[in-house]
């Protein structure tokens, strides 16, 4: 009797934790894993980015083999992945959904932000890679509007290491001249703010300036030029900042001229206070992924911005949390840096303090 119960309770068990299906352990993951390293054929990886991109909760097999790639193979899943958006955009692959392409571009930019937060630098050959790919991404495939923004995002994160070994990258500045206004705002104000002189230079002489100037001034009210007031916001703060850090003088007082006056006008004028809280809430996530490489300068010259700008009259209450938390933002990441110079700060900015 004993032995009959037993087994009944050893069954019932059985049913009510079932073991773990074949897929999901970790002899399977590990066999796949090497599977997919050990081809330079990109099907593997982009069946894995489509089950991710359709996953059902009770699909743990593919999540598991992703975390494996992020936790342990950080370098080539960063690769793998530009590559499988590459293949996935070709002929070779031309009935991937669009879906799964830009679920590629959400994965690797997920990827470099968490290896940018955990301070894990990418290897200069995946680096290489990655511009290689991004070049071609750039120069010869056609890109949806959701793609082209995921795209400058990884430009931003994969550019930094460029400029700041001063390796050149033409092609990129080649490239963003020949964009249509809008597409240019975007993807400069995505750029990190460690450019060099001669990346910046090519811009200004096309006119990079004057676009910022026109999206921030001139438009009609419209969504669409809503949408362009705060892509012109975030260029033209990012050009402030790049201006910042090559002691531009003479240029950088024209920015923030241009960006204080413009929010006052769509603040009094157009009436679009909550287009500007937008915009201010897209600084602020520049800021939080800029502020740990600004010196003093940059970091004065933000903190007296965003304090001009809450001190314009005619914000609402929501708008003036949105700019004050430029600041805490900026307090909460800032690690220090240069000594300040204050003369340059105060010959920018002092005029209009009181």
């Amino acid at each position: 009797m004993s032995s009959s119960s037993g087994n009944r309770s050893n069954n019932g068990a059985s049913s009510s934790y079932p073991p773990p299906p074949l897929t999901s352990s970790r002899l399977y993951i590990a066999n796949k894993a090497k599977e997919i390293l050990a081809t330079r054929d990109d099907t593997g990886i982009t069946k894995l980015i489509t089950n991710l991109c359709y996953a059902k909760e009770s699909d743990e097999s593919s999540s598991l083999l992703y975390k494996t790639f992020k936790n342990h193979f950080p370098n080539l899943l960063a690769v793998k992945l530009l590559h499988a958006y590459t293949f996935m955009t070709t002929k070779t692959f031309p009935s991937s959904p669009s879906c799964v392409r830009t679920h590629s571009l959400k994965l690797l930019t997920s990827l470099l932000i968490d290896l940018e937060e955990s301070n894990i630098a990418l290897k200069t050959e995946s680096l290489n890679d990655m511009k290689e790919h991004l070049n071609s991404c750039l120069l010869h495939q056609e890109t949806s509007d959701r793609e082209f923004k995921l795209l400058s995002r990884i430009i931003s994160r994969v550019s930094v290491d460029f400029f700041i070994e001063s390796i050149p990258w033409d092609e990129l500045c080649s490239f963003i001249v020949s964009l249509s206004d809008k597409k240019m705002l975007l993807m400069f104000g995505e750029l990190p703010t460690v450019l060099d002189e001669d990346f910046l230079k090519p811009l200004l002489e096309n006119n990079l300036g004057f676009k910022i100037v026109k999206g921030l001034f001139h438009q009609d009210r419209d969504g669409d030029d809503d949408e362009e007031w705060c892509l012109a916001l975030e260029a033209g703060f990012n050009l402030m900042l790049q201006l910042v850090n090559l002691e531009r003088r003479d240029l950088v007082w024209d920015s923030v001229y241009a960006i204080v006056s413009s929010v006052w006008e769509m603040v009094n004028v157009r009436k679009r206070d909550m287009v500007v809280r937008r915009g201010l809430l897209r600084l602020v996530r520049k800021v939080r992924s800029e502020a740990l490489r600004f010196r003093g300068p940059e970091y004065e010259f933000v903190s007296r911005l965003a304090l001009m700008i809450k001190r314009i009259n005619g914000l609402g209450d929501d708008t003036k949390i949105a700019a004050k938390m430029i600041h805490d933002v900026l307090d909460r990441y800032y690690m220090g840096g240069t000594v300040l110079d204050l003369g340059f700060i105060q010959s920018l900015i002092g005029i209009n303090s009181a």
